[in-house]
This record gives structure tokens, sequence and C-alpha cells, in this order.
């Protein structure tokens, strides 16, 4: 599971979300719901997934990761609870209502906790919560801003180090007993 969540990972903020998608990572029909600003968005099946991570990856908003991460894992699946944050411009529609400079860069933070569940070795589906009190915004430096292309080219080598037959056979291992 965790080498499973780690790809997942690496594979989302560099934009290779086609590769979330395979049998081997995620099962047939996934559900998700991501509760975020008051909103909460929910995809149910592949097709669902599919259209979130090519929404996001489009907008370029797939570029994020943990300043703080806590993480546990059970026989039902992953457990995180994290300070997530964003390099934003700022005129990102994400920032509206926001005391932003159009032409600033900011980090938006905030808390969350999630459940990653797993169903017969592979993603069954990412429930986020997010702490609405816990969002802040603070102005950084334009070079602060990844875009997708650079996020794929820093994370390559941990790609590399995270390869789909890993998953494969601890998959396999799994279905065959052998957790």
């Amino acid at each position: 599971m965790l080498k499973n969540y780690r790809r997942h990972a690496l594979l989302e903020v560099s934009g290779f979300w086609e590769d979330i998608l395979v049998p081997a990572m995620i099962v047939d029909n996934p559900l998700y719901r991501i509760s975020e600003r008051g909103r909460t968005t929910v995809c149910h099946g592949l097709d669902d997934v599919r259209a979130f991570y090519s929404k996001i990856v489009g907008e370029q908003t797939n570029v994020f990761g943990a300043l703080e991460e806590e993480v546990a894992v059970s026989d039902y699946g992953i457990f995180i609870e994290a300070v997530f944050a964003q390099i934003l411009r700022g005129d990102d529609p994400a920032l509206a209502g926001e005391d932003t400079d159009p032409q600033g860069t900011y980090q938006v933070s905030h808390r969350f906790a999630a459940t990653w569940p797993y169903r017969d070795g592979r993603l069954y589906g990412e429930f986020i919560y997010e702490d609405a009190d816990s969002w802040r915004v603070d102005e950084v430096e334009a070079s602060a801003l990844i875009t997708s292309e650079q996020a794929r080219t820093i994370l390559a080598p941990y790609l590399a180090e995270s390869p789909l037959s890993e998953i494969e056979e601890g998959l396999e291992l799994f279905q065959n007993g052998s957790r």
C-alpha cells in the first residue's frame, strides 16, 4: 500500500495521471470524496476519476506537496494527517476572495485528514477532509512557482525508484495471501 501511495503521489504531481489508473494501482470502480473550501467533489468510477485528474493537470493545479505529514497504515488502508501547500499565481481562481495581487505569487497551505482505503491490494479511493479554519495564504517569491514540467523533471529520479513492477509484485503477493 505504501509503495502504491508513494507512486500515486509522484505520478499525480508529475502530471502522469493516466498511470495512476492502471489495474495494478486502482480498483475498477473507485470512489473519491474531496472536501475543500466548503465544497465536496465526488468522483465515482474510473470515468469520473479520469476527468478529475485530466482537469487538475490541464489547469496545472497538480503540483503540491506536504509540508508536514503523518501516515498510518492498517489492513483497511492508509490514514494521513497533513499540512499541504501549493504555490499559485495571484490570479488563480483558487485565490478568489483572498486579498492577493494578481501579479503576485502565493503559497496556499491547509491542514487535512485523509483516508485512502485499499481493496484487494489496490487503491479503492481517496476521502479527503480539510480543516477549513487552517487555510492560509502567504506571499512568496515568484521563483517558488514550479510548473508541471519542472515537477516532472525534479521528481523523475524518485519515480524511477518506484517502478510499476514493484507495485505489480506486491499485488501478486497480496493476492496469493503473502501479505
